[in-house]
């Protein structure tokens, strides 16, 4: 596979499928840990074999491969996960109590990640009931629950002024501490009653956006009124991955 700066519009990355595999990477993207796991995420693709895709329309393959282009995607990103930050190496460091972004920073310096990364690992392999938000322009960009929160968050969902990211993009400032808020400032207020979470968030500088993670403590759990847990698409994805990636690598 050649590496290629340049030749990318409105993308991180692209791969150019052929003899030889060719992964552009947009010079737009500057910061060396995110450009490894974009190529990462493009070599991904390369790896599980997935037909080639502009991103936009998927074109349909055959066998036990064949995926939507959402679903191609997602894979990608869970195979460069896999692969910069090993759940061997991860998981242990995700089941601490109290959760918040301080253990997303010593995974990214240790794995050479970018902090958003390391927090949406995290997420992924911690049995706390946690959710991370990416928010621009005062609303969430994406968000990403873990398997043992089954509330999800809307992309495009306005924040909420309770929320401390909400601060941001109302004062061009926030307190980059951990602290409790009503659950009610990020998850629907009939269920949330009158328990607090602890919002941890951050300020990245491009572009301009605020990353959350919020943290649901057992005690306020308690108190919530969850529906039966259930994964989302994407868990289910990751965890078809999972066994994909064993078969591979055999």
């Amino acid at each position: 596979m050649e590496l290629v700066l340049g030749g990318v519009e409105r993308a991180r990355a692209r791969l150019q499928y052929g003899a030889k595999p060719v992964v552009r990477i947009s010079r737009d993207l500057t910061h060396p840990w995110a450009r490894r796991f974009s190529i990462a995420h493009e070599l991904g693709h390369v790896v599980l074999r997935h037909p080639p895709h502009d991103h936009a329309h998927a074109t349909p393959s055959r066998g036990p491969l064949a995926r939507r282009a959402p679903d191609i995607e997602i894979e990608a990103n869970a195979f460069a996960a896999e692969l910069l930050m090993p759940t061997s190496l991860v998981r242990a460091r995700c089941e601490v109590s109290p959760l918040d972004l301080a253990i997303a920073h010593g995974i990214a310096q240790d794995f050479r990640v970018t902090v958003v990364a390391a927090a949406r690992r995290v997420v992924e392999l911690t049995s706390e009931r946690a959710t991370m938000v990416y928010a621009e322009r005062g609303a969430i960009r994406w968000a990403r629950s873990s398997p043992a929160l089954p509330w999800e968050l809307t992309r495009g969902q306005r924040l909420h002024p309770a929320s401390v990211a909400a601060d941001y993009f109302r004062a061009g400032m926030l307190d980059e501490r951990a602290q409790a808020i009503p659950v009610g400032a990020w998850f629907p207020e009939d269920r949330a009653g009158d328990a607090e979470l602890v919002e941890h968030s951050l300020v990245l500088a491009d572009p301009p956006a605020v990353l959350s993670l919020l943290w649901i403590p057992e005690a306020a759990a308690a108190r919530l009124r969850f529906d039966e847990t259930s994964q989302s698409m994407e868990q289910d994805v990751v965890a078809d991955l999972i066994d994909l990636l064993r078969g591979v690598y055999q």
